[in-house]
């Protein structure tokens, strides 16, 4: 349970197999703004289908508001892993590679995250990543006029220098700052509010670099470009 909602876990019982509901509390379940994003959310899930994004399974509304019904995935996040440190530099490779996998699926359906985060990354029992948490996403084909210009949404720590002025000006790049300040995290144990690049490993200090550059044009360009 947070300050909007909360995620139940629950029996599919046509099909024998657990879930998880996800719904709006209280006074966002009466709010237009908290109900657009939500329903922004489950529309910019069910658009895509990759392995590594949680899977939505269907939407509804009862007596007390909207729901999501998704996957359960059955470990825990990725800012619960880190309370016990900085993961090995593979595992940590890894993950984020598999998430580069992720973003690109979701930007080549026109999909922006806007909140990448370790609390975000949901980790399977097999220490498999997926992204999860769309509700501050955009959609380049619906969303025009529906981020108020100006406006900044997301994780302050994660957030690129464009997205802090005007969440408007986000874009993949802005995504892949966050996944890089993510990235940070895991390899060094520790939050990327301050970033040192003396903490990270020599051979990925480059990379890092350019990854959270200030200017939008100056880091990679797309998911597959970082990834590799």
């Amino acid at each position: 349970k947070g300050g909007m909602g909360e995620v139940l876990r629950a029996l599919d019982t046509r099909l024998n197999r657990a879930v998880a509901i996800k719904r709006v509390l209280g006074e966002m379940a009466r709010s237009t703004k908290a109900l657009s994003r939500f329903l922004t959310e489950a529309q910019s899930i069910a658009a895509l289908n990759h392995f590594n994004i949680v899977q939505i399974y269907d939407y509804g509304r009862d007596a007390e508001g909207p729901f999501i019904i998704m996957e359960l995935v059955e470990g825990e996040s990725l800012q619960e892993k880190l309370k016990a440190g900085p993961l090995e530099l593979e595992e940590a490779i890894d993950l984020t590679c598999q998430l580069c996998d992720a973003l690109g699926k979701a930007h080549g359906a026109g999909i922006i995250h806007r909140d990448i985060k370790p609390a975000n990354i949901l980790l399977t029992e097999d220490g498999e990543p997926k992204l999860t948490d769309f509700g501050l996403a955009r959609q380049d084909s619906v969303d025009h006029g529906q981020t108020q210009t100006g406006a900044v949404l997301g994780t302050i720590d994660f957030m690129p220098p464009e997205q802090r002025q005007d969440a408007t000006a986000t874009d993949g790049r802005s995504d892949l700052w966050a996944l890089a300040a993510t990235f940070y995290q895991m390899i060094t144990g520790k939050s990327p509010k301050i970033i040192k690049f003396t903490n990270v490993p020599q051979a990925l200090q480059d990379v890092l670099e350019k990854a959270l550059e200030d200017a939008p044009e100056d880091r990679y360009q797309t998911a597959q470009e970082f990834r590799d």
